[in-house]
């Protein structure tokens, strides 16, 4: 069998970011998902920056900040906000070079944000990152949620969902873009068996003004 090569180098994620991506904040539009099988709606805008890029051994890590309003409806009344899920949040990638197949794998951990319990559903959350590609000034990626995190249901309680996102940051006409598309799925927290989640998720995105 032979070995695989990846087609994307450390050093040229490493020098796009620094190029590119640190330092700049993108703005999003008002993005509308929905929770618990359709019966709530959301409405999530926010500011996204990347920044304090530091290089290690083998890979290098980089924090981000968002600063998101988010508001939840019934979707019986979509003009009436039951709550308000605005925050500050700072979370971190960490990356690593395999020696073994020379991948780029990694992981973005929550840190910490500003929304107050109950409030703060991603604490001690931890997505895998994998498939990266950089190609024509755009790198793509995947994360995977590891085990669960909080959702919110339409009766106030809460049920236990995990997200497998594909994201990318790209440069467009000299301005940085940054999206994502996500899959949800309700978990099972005994068995960590995972079902697709019919809701809606529209993709996001955001770029430079």
């Amino acid at each position: 069998m032979s070995a695989w090569t990846p087609e994307t180098s450390m050093e040229s994620v490493i020098e796009f970011m620094k190029k590119n991506v640190v330092g700049r904040t993108l703005y999003s539009d008002e993005t509308l998902y929905d929770l618990d099988f359709g019966r709530l709606v959301g409405a999530y805008s926010t500011e996204v920056t990347l920044s304090n890029l530091m290089r290690s051994e083998t890979g290098f890590t980089i924090d981000g900040f968002t600063i998101s309003r988010e508001k939840i409806m019934k979707a019986s009344d979509p003009q009436t906000p039951i709550k308000d899920a605005s925050r500050v949040s700072f979370f971190k990638y960490e990356f690593s070079k395999r020696v073994s197949t020379g991948e780029i794998t990694g992981f973005m951990r929550f840190v910490s944000s500003s929304a107050a319990s109950p409030q703060a559903l991603a604490e001690a959350t931890v997505s895998s990152v994998f498939n990266l590609v950089l190609k024509d000034d755009e790198l793509t990626w995947k994360e995977d949620q590891v085990l669960y995190r909080d959702q919110q249901n339409a009766d106030g309680s809460y049920s236990p969902k995990a997200f497998v996102t594909e994201k990318y940051v790209r440069l467009k006409d000299g301005k940085l873009e940054y999206g994502f598309s996500t899959e949800g799925f309700s978990v099972d927290p005994r068995t960590r068996e995972r079902k697709r989640t019919p809701g809606y998720h529209s993709p996001f995105f955001a770029k430079e003004k």
